[in-house]
């Protein structure tokens, strides 16, 4: 099994690579020309098993640039494996790497405007990678039915482990022969900390990158509730839920979870407005607790008081998970 070596970059020169590919430009700069090229050669000379290329941004090729990708693999026999999340875990957190990139729309009105299929560029550029139907169609164009893989993500306290077995089983791996963490991926941030920053976005006056980048990351400590979908918005949720169950079935897919994974929960919308809109007590908290963590020298943010209070608010996050 390879996964391709990591002095092509931290992710084994992954992310420069479906830059590259896809025609997209990082905030950081350019993709490096040819980098997709490289990549797909490390694969082609690859004689040994499987190789696996991964990046979240192949969900948005186009059927042309899904022609490009496989036709560079040469010969190899090419597999898709889409793993899918229910809307309640991951409209929360698109809102908060969109608004922690530069969006100034409350969570309510984006979660309205993807939900409700507005004619919106904030919902075309969701959909576009996350509806499962279109993203796999395209796919299907020159991979067969039968190589498409869906992975349901599991939930619970060992959802994360759960599908790390799943998707290791899709690619006949042994899951248990990997040490499984869970640093990957941050836990969700509240909602009146991601306001602080959405707040700062709408703001008309130039910006300082770097200070802004610093209140990205202390308001991710800020303690309270974290995104939940307005309770007005669960029909068109369900609604979703049902269409990307039906394309599974219907397209004949290979599923690896369970379809019930795909619809949100009971505890992903809320009971009036709380989990939607922050109210203003809680915004001035949170603005006031980034405010403290940026004027608290880091030695001080790093000793036993500060480690205490980190480690309450990881509890009271997981305990409110």
């Amino acid at each position: 099994m390879l996964y391709p070596p990591g002095h092509l970059g931290h992710d084994g020169g992954h992310r420069e690579a479906v830059l590259d590919v896809l025609g997209l430009t990082a905030a950081d700069g350019a993709p490096v020309a040819g980098a997709w090229d490289r990549l797909a050669a490390t694969v082609r000379d690859w004689r040994r098993g499987t190789a696996v290329l991964s990046h979240e941004l192949l969900a948005e090729a186009t059927e042309s640039q899904v022609d490009r990708i496989v036709s560079s693999l040469g010969d190899a026999e090419v597999h898709v494996v889409h793993v899918a999340q229910d809307l309640g875990r991951q409209l929360p957190r698109a809102w908060q790497w969109w608004v922690h990139g530069g969006g100034t729309v409350p969570f309510a009105t984006y979660a309205a405007r993807i939900l409700r299929r507005e004619q919106h560029r904030t919902a075309r550029v969701f959909w576009r990678s996350h509806d499962l139907d279109e993203v796999l169609s395209r796919w299907a164009t020159r991979v067969p039915g039968e190589h498409v893989h869906v992975v349901t993500a599991a939930r619970g306290d060992d959802g994360d482990a759960v599908t790390w077995e799943r998707f290791a089983r899709t690619l006949g791996i042994d899951p248990l022969r990997f040490r499984h963490t869970t640093s990957g991926c941050a836990p969700l941030a509240s909602l009146a900390g991601t306001e602080v920053v959405r707040l700062l976005n709408a703001s008309e006056r130039p910006l300082d990158p770097l200070r802004l980048q610093a209140v990205v990351r202390h308001s991710a400590g800020v303690a309270g509730v974290v995104p939940r979908l307005p309770s007005s918005l669960r029909e068109p949720a369900d609604a979703e839920a049902d269409r990307a169950t039906r394309s599974v079935v219907s397209n004949g897919w290979h599923l690896v979870g369970d379809l019930d994974d795909l619809a949100p929960r009971e505890d992903a919308f809320t009971t009036g407005d709380d989990g939607a809109t922050p109210s203003a007590q809680d915004v001035v908290r949170a603005q006031t607790e980034v405010l403290e963590s940026l004027c608290t020298p880091s030695r001080a943010r790093r000793g036993p008081a500060g480690m205490r209070r980190r480690a309450l608010q990881v509890l009271q996050e997981r305990v409110r998970s």
